[in-house]
């Protein structure tokens, strides 16, 4: 984590403790505890797990998050410690992605409590890969004259892309590599696509001036495409 996320995480705290919330936990996820967080693109992702939350909790919760929000365009996700316990079959996805890399900022270790179902993983990743390949074909049919455009709605969709990478070889039994292009090798090795078409698009996601041709989106159509047909096929237990 770089110096000045660090610093503003211990302000963040800082003022969580100063504002008497009541006990709570702090963990860190995300491309920040990856050491891969790009300033001006990615978000820097919080969760907080609350003893209680009440209308006199968000009230104090006002002024951090809402200088938070102002420092980091981003604000924390806000459960209660019961709920916390029963959300791994809500958002197993979300769930398994952040066990892959995060630090613990306050308290105890809250994902050493749950336990994400395989079952549970496949549906919501079949789910997440469907929806954002028709999301993807929609912007294709929009913008597949307009290189620049097309090139920006990319690299706008690349991150969710990744996250799904992650889960995909999770399912798969396999650890994901910290690294995102040697994610998109992996899971193209694992799920049966081309992992270099995908990583391709995958170093264009910081370069604003990016114009998407014709063969980088059909590659990465067909990567998605493909992710979604194995994760739809997966059997439980099955270890590609």
């Amino acid at each position: 984590m770089n110096d000045k996320i660090s610093q503003q995480l211990d302000r963040f705290l800082g003022e969580l403790d100063a504002a008497g919330v009541g006990g709570y936990r702090a963990l860190l996820h995300g491309s920040a505890a990856r050491d891969q967080h790009i300033p001006g693109w990615s978000d820097i992702n919080v969760v907080l797990v609350l003893d209680s939350i009440t209308t006199d909790t968000l009230r104090r919760l006002k002024a951090p998050l809402a200088r938070w929000r102002a420092e980091t365009d981003a604000l924390p996700l806000l459960l209660t410690h019961a709920e916390w316990l029963r959300s791994a079959d809500a958002y197993p996805l979300e769930i398994a992605e952040m066990r892959t890399a995060y630090r613990v900022l306050r308290g105890e270790d809250s994902l050493a409590e749950l336990t994400v179902a395989p079952a549970d993983l496949r549906q919501a990743l079949e789910r997440e890969l469907r929806g954002k390949l028709l999301r993807l074909r929609q912007g294709y049919a929009l913008l597949a004259d307009e290189p620049k455009r097309m090139g920006d709605f990319v690299r706008r969709s690349i991150s969710a892309v990744l996250f799904l990478c992650r889960g995909l070889v999770l399912l798969a039994g396999k650890k994901p590599p910290l690294d995102p292009v040697d994610l998109a090798n992996m899971a193209g090795r694992v799920a049966g696509f081309d992992g270099p078409a995908l990583a391709r698009i995958v170093t264009r996601r910081g370069v604003t001036e990016w114009e998407c041709t014709e063969a980088d989106m059909r590659g990465y159509l067909a990567a998605v495409e493909q992710a979604a047909r194995f994760v739809d096929n997966f059997q439980i237990g099955e270890r590609a």
